[in-house]
């Protein structure tokens, strides 16, 4: 895992600085950036689940429900393109389903805040791991009976050996993809084809419930008890096959002391996207490191960051659509000018994701 933010070289960079102009500009006029009052009562702690709802096609407009360990839940909308993004009560883990258009309801699971994938494969995974018990029971008692975060991932795993085959023709490493946790778009390409390439149905009585697959037009028999060899989530461990050659998209999104921002910048080529952790590393160094300064048209700034905590997502053998996702939340202290403002010594927590997919 990574000690220090991430900001991409030249125009990423510079969106990147931006990004933090805009969001201290929308802290109003108190200048030093942090609160000296001390007499607000802190707000209850909450925890941000977003993700991607799809099916293949994304599932969208759509409510999605998210229930915490205390019996909370908080809803929330997906947009067209099946992304939603919810905040609740922090008390984790957390169950979330989603209706599909058709009617069928769609599961999930999140052992902490951040990314939760909505699918038929967190919904395959969920019925392994939970011995095939009806999941809207699940669902509706999740306060009293919850499942064990090791026990998904197991489940997570035996999907991807079953669907092994079916991953790596679309340019996805069943090895080291996460489902439940690893970005995607429902586009089509890479993880989304996979998902077009599965139709999983359940069938449940009040006890249990029985699944139909199929892969493509074939019936598909699942495997409760495929080995899992050589299948490791590893999160910021995993490293990335970056191919000569290839062009990339990077998006970042996040906030700024509650201000939000997004960013899409095109054409990144192939040789400034970081292949693992450490060459992230490395990046981070060459472009400024932890303090130093950012200049370009109509910006001039010093920055320095503090209370740092930073992750990578590889992407494995990254074929077309493939995503690789650095996150990086902390605090930085700004002074400089930007678009002609003068922002004076400002300090301002962030917490941005930084998505690259592979577009060619």
């Amino acid at each position: 895992m990574m000690k220090l933010p991430f900001f991409p070289p030249r125009a990423a960079r510079l969106a990147a600085a931006a990004c933090l102009a805009l969001a201290l500009g929308a802290c109003g006029g108190d200048g030093g950036g942090t609160s000296s009052g001390g007499t607000t009562p802190p707000a209850p702690k909450t925890d941000t689940l977003s993700g991607t709802a799809a099916t293949g096609a994304a599932v969208a407009n759509a409510t999605v429900t998210v229930v915490n360990a205390a019996g909370a839940s908080a809803t929330g909308k997906s947009g067209g393109d099946g992304r939603y993004s919810i905040t609740i009560e922090s008390a984790p883990p957390y169950l979330l389903k989603v209706s599909t258009g058709s009617g069928t309801v769609l599961y999930s699971f999140a052992a902490a805040a951040g990314t939760a994938n909505i699918t038929p494969l967190t919904t395959l995974a969920l019925h392994d791991a939970g011995g095939k018990k009806p999941l809207a029971a699940l669902f509706e008692g999740w306060k009293t009976t919850r499942l064990a975060g090791d026990a998904v991932t197991a489940a997570a795993k035996r999907v991807n050996a079953n669907f092994a085959a079916l991953y790596t023709a679309k340019g996805v490493d069943p090895k080291a993809f996460d489902f439940f946790s690893r970005t995607f778009a429902a586009d089509g390409k890479g993880f989304d084809a996979v998902l077009d390439g599965v139709s999983v149905s359940l069938s449940c009585s009040t006890t249990s419930c029985s699944e139909t697959i199929k892969v493509g037009e074939s019936v598909y028999t699942y495997d409760f008890s495929i080995s899992v060899a050589g299948i490791s989530f590893s999160g910021g461990g995993t490293t990335s096959t970056i191919p000569s050659g290839s062009k990339w998209e990077l998006t970042v999104r996040g906030s700024a002391n509650g201000a939000p921002f997004e960013q899409t910048i095109g054409n990144i080529e192939f040789g400034a996207v970081p292949a693992s952790a450490d060459g992230a590393q490395q990046v981070v160094q060459q472009y400024g490191g932890i303090s130093g300064g950012v200049s370009g048209p109509g910006v001039s700034l010093n920055y320095s960051y503090s209370d740092l905590s930073t992750s990578y997502e590889g992407c494995g053998s990254c074929g077309v659509g493939s995503t690789i996702v650095l996150k990086s939340k902390g605090s930085v202290s700004v002074s400089g000018t930007a678009s002609g403002i003068t922002i004076p010594p400002t300090t301002t927590r962030f917490d941005y994701t930084y998505t690259y997919k592979r577009t060619s």
